[in-house]
C-alpha cells in the first residue's frame, strides 16, 4: 500500500489478545486499525465520525451484549 492512504478497519474482538494479534497482523500488511472490545463501542465509535471507517471487521460472538451479527 505503499504510496496511498493506509484504509482504516475498525476491529470489533472482546478477547484482548486475540484482537491485538489481528490488528497487528493487519498493521504489517499496511493497514490503520482501530480495535474495540465490545459492539457498543463500536457503535460508539462509528458515531463519534471523527475519522472515516473503510471496513468493520467484527467477531460474531463477542459475549454478553450486543453480538456481531
Amino acid at each position: 500500500m505503499e504510496g496511498t492512504t493506509a484504509r482504516r478497519i475498525l476491529l470489533v474482538e472482546d478477547e484482548a489478545i486475540i484482537g491485538m494479534a489481528q490488528a497487528e497482523s493487519l498493521r504489517d500488511e499496511g493497514y490503520a486499525v482501530r480495535h474495540v472490545l465490545s459492539g457498543e463501542d463500536a457503535v460508539r465509535e462509528a458515531d463519534a465520525g471523527k475519522e472515516m471507517i473503510d471496513l468493520i471487521l467484527m467477531d460474531i460472538d463477542l459475549g454478553r451484549g450486543m453480538d456481531g451479527t
